[in-house]
């Protein structure tokens, strides 16, 4: 396929993205985009992001809840804070998805039907950032970009380190200082009222994923198990860049839809027992997720590529040791 029809066949999906989430508009009311949308706005308006918050119904009440994102997330987010938010909503989840498909139909077209899965639909349902990071996993050169969601982003990091995720998002980073210098202390500050984000490791029988690191001369299995040490939220949309794990076309529908029967089941548990499934939605995407890629990577031989600056460690490591003690 040529890089024009790669680009055309991103943009459609780009454009299906974006209608849908515009129909689901009057249901989702914005949902997460919603909040980084207002933020936003009062940033642009010369008001402080971190101070204050959106009102969100939490339980039987209404709470304002804070920004609970970097500053560069503030940054990325400023073009869509111009629009009215049913406009803003479409145009974010439309432009996630033309970037994370055109990463795949670009360098891993097998990996297609993980636009059937669960975790890219709850993202764009949610307007969430990890159809970007995925899509930075795929394109090493838009590893800065991790930085827009950290949590995932320092998993897709410590998987496969590259110069442009670790100078390019730190530099990124120390830029922002030059805006809003005390947005560190005040993000961190914020992180304390965010509702439970639990690292997957934290979570009954969770540990066992860290078995993933048998194999940990895949980048996969270095993903699986970053991933498991991180905070997320257990609800798909966060463990889209698992989808990565599957390495054929077969691996992929198989994953996108065992985690599907775990969603719908999730939905149709919780909202029975008037439970969040946002919040409530562990067990399933433990068994529909997490369990389905530790098996692949797990039937696959401890083979693959180090990033060169680990391989000339290692090389480096193994010289010293290989050294006789000298004595003075």
């Amino acid at each position: 396929m040529t890089v024009r029809r790669q680009i055309a066949a991103a943009c459609a999906i780009g454009v299906a993205a974006a209608v849908i989430s515009a129909l689901l508009l009057p249901l989702t009311h914005g949902a997460d985009f919603a909040q980084f949308h207002f933020h936003a706005r009062k940033w642009l308006s010369g008001g402080n992001a971190y101070s204050g918050g959106f009102p969100v119904m939490r339980a039987t009440r209404v709470v304002p809840e804070p920004f609970f994102y970097p500053f560069p997330t503030l940054l990325a987010i400023a073009p869509f804070a111009l629009l009215p938010l049913s406009v803003a909503v479409a145009a974010f989840v439309g432009v996630s998805a033309a970037l994370l498909a055109y990463a795949v139909i670009s360098r891993c077209p097998e990996r297609l039907p993980l636009f059937f899965g669960p975790g890219f639909f709850v993202a764009l349902v949610l307007g969430q950032w990890s159809p970007i990071i995925t899509a930075a996993i795929i394109l090493p050169a838009l590893g800065f970009l991790c930085v827009l969601k950290p949590n995932l982003g320092l998993a897709a990091t410590a998987s496969n380190p590259t110069k442009v995720a670790i100078l390019g998002g730190g530099a990124l980073l120390v830029a922002t200082l030059l805006l809003q210098p005390n947005w560190p202390a005040e993000w961190l500050r914020n992180l304390h009222s965010m509702p439970p984000h639990p690292m997957p490791i934290q979570l009954p029988g969770g540990f066992l994923i860290l078995l993933a690191l048998l194999r940990w001369r895949r980048p996969e299995a270095r993903l699986i198990a970053a991933m498991a040490c991180v905070p997320q939220l257990m609800y798909f949309a966060d463990q889209l860049p698992l989808w990565l794990v599957a390495r054929t076309r077969r691996e992929t529908m198989v994953l996108s839809a065992v985690s599907a029967t775990a969603w719908v089941a999730s939905l149709l548990v919780n909202i029975q027992a008037d439970r969040q499934p946002a919040f409530s939605s562990v067990p399933y995407v433990l068994a529909g997720v997490y369990l389905p890629v530790l098996v692949m990577v797990l039937r696959r031989p401890n083979e693959g590529p180090l990033p060169e600056w680990v391989e000339r460690a290692l090389a480096k490591t193994r010289t010293l040791i290989g050294r006789p003690f000298r004595t003075a």
